[in-house]
């Protein structure tokens, strides 16, 4: 089963992990964690690494909030946040205390995700198959180093040189807590460039053992890349971007839609397949339920609606666009407005790498570096914009390119970390602003003092 290339939601699954793993991996509270949790065979230890994923496809994670988030966090001249959930509308203002269930669910699930990471790799030797081994390894690590780089974005400051090697990240912990005595008591945190560092290792590592597995192999080397271009590391991200593109494993749809709907598109590197039983969510949570407006076939309303898109970012589009004509339609749902048709169903396909991003990547460094790798800058953005049926351009600046990320990758999530990796503003805003920074949670600090604060949030 190509698990890292697409993650589907089960239709029964528990906090952490699927309830066929039994007892075995209950990652327990704190203060009530079993004396004896242990993986005894190959089969638990494949069990818990589909409960890992399970975990980080929930709406805690990549089935909404590392979505949802990163936009609304980015909201001035982009989106407007309507809604009634006092989290999601303090991310939105840029007004976020340290008590907020979001950013606190976000941390939590992230750490879940990477304790049975680690508990599955501290049980690899109970697997003699040297092949299932490299799998099962490659797998957990690409797990664990997806989450730390995902934490460091969002509760970390900007990877800058310089600065990066004494700004604060998140804890970086590689070992399980299967029982009290596991626990580190007075952890600390590590800096911006050491979790940044432990996230390419994590990567990397994943990218050698996955190397007979070429769907698996590409979500974590697109997943590198995006790393690699958040750190500036042009070249690298560059030559990842066109590793997976050269590999001809992978095609433009033809339908703008096709990735957001249909699972295992030609388009699609790494995915969240969900499903009318099983998705992130159709009520109070999950990527359709907050974007989406609308009235369907039966005359039932879909989507709460509270994520408009602002009529300014609408007109950036070109009228003739299909990113605007096709991609975005004036709501008749819970709210009027103008809303986006990525996340249109609750059962929809959730593409968090794909083939578009990879051309950008490649644009973008290429243009960077005054490189010609793979192809063209121009090349690349004039295939996005001829799919997209606007004009082809005569020459490409990085302004351009840029231009073309924020329209290609509206609504999925990228909004907030190009805003901060180029040194963009995010309103009245600064990109390294304390207030673009989400707090350590609360809970967190309440039980280890040890852990300093981000500033502007107290202690």
């Amino acid at each position: 089963m190509n698990l890292t290339k697409y993650i589907i939601i089960p239709a029964v699954a528990v906090a952490l992990t699927m309830g066929s793993c039994g007892n075995k991996l209950d990652i327990e509270p704190v203060d009530n964690i079993s004396s004896e949790i242990a993986l005894s065979t190959p089969a638990d230890i494949n069990n818990a690494l589909i409960g890992a994923y399970t975990v980080i496809a929930n709406g805690a994670l990549y089935g909404n909030n590392l979505v949802l988030l990163p936009d609304i966090y980015a909201s001035p001249g982009y989106v407007n946040w309507t809604g009634t959930f006092s989290t999601f509308r303090d991310i939105s203002n840029q007004n976020i205390i340290a008590t907020n269930e979001d950013v606190t669910r976000t941390w939590t699930n992230a750490y879940k995700a990477i304790n049975i990471a680690n508990t599955v790799l501290e049980s690899l030797d109970i697997i003699t198959d040297e092949a299932q081994k490299a799998e099962i390894e490659g797998k957990a690590l690409f797990i664990r180093g997806i989450m730390y780089f995902e934490l460091v974005r969002l509760y970390g400051l900007p990877y800058e040189t310089g600065n990066a090697s004494t700004n604060l990240g998140v804890p970086i912990t590689t070992k399980a807590v299967k029982k009290l005595d596991d626990i580190i008591k007075g952890i600390t945190r590590n800096t911006v460039a050491e979790t940044y560092t432990q996230a390419e290792n994590d990567l990397l590592a994943s990218i050698s053992n996955l190397g007979d597995l070429p769907g698996d192999l590409a979500a974590a080397q697109g997943m590198l890349a995006r790393l690699y271009l958040q750190q500036g590391k042009y070249d690298k991200a560059r030559d990842l971007a066109n590793t997976i593109i050269e590999s001809g494993d992978y095609d433009l749809a033809t339908n703008l839609e096709t990735p957001f709907r249909t699972p295992n598109s030609s388009e699609g590197v790494f995915e969240i397949q969900q499903s009318e039983q099983s998705n992130a969510g159709s009520s109070n949570d999950g990527l359709a339920t907050f974007y989406s407006s609308y009235t369907n076939a039966t005359g039932g309303k879909v989507g709460r609606g509270d994520v408009s898109i602002i009529p300014a970012f609408y007109n950036s589009y070109a009228t003739t666009d299909k990113r605007r004509t096709q991609m975005i339609y004036e709501g008749n749902g819970a709210k009027t407005g103008l809303f986006t048709r990525k996340w249109y169903n609750y059962f929809d396909n959730i593409p968090v790498v794909r083939l578009t991003e990879l051309y950008l990547t490649r644009a973008e460094c290429n243009s960077r570096l005054r490189t010609s790798t793979g192809d063209s800058p121009l090349n690349d953005i004039n295939k996005l914009r001829t799919r997209a049926g606007i004009d082809a351009l005569s020459s490409v600046t990085l302004a351009d390119i840029l231009t073309e990320r924020d329209k290609e990758l509206a609504f999925e999530g990228y909004k907030i970390h190009d805003l901060k990796r180029t040194k963009r503003n995010v309103g009245t805003y600064a990109y390294n602003a304390d207030e673009l920074v989400f707090p350590i949670p609360y809970r967190e600090i309440s039980v280890n003092p040890a852990l300093k604060q981000n500033e502007g949030y107290g202690q």
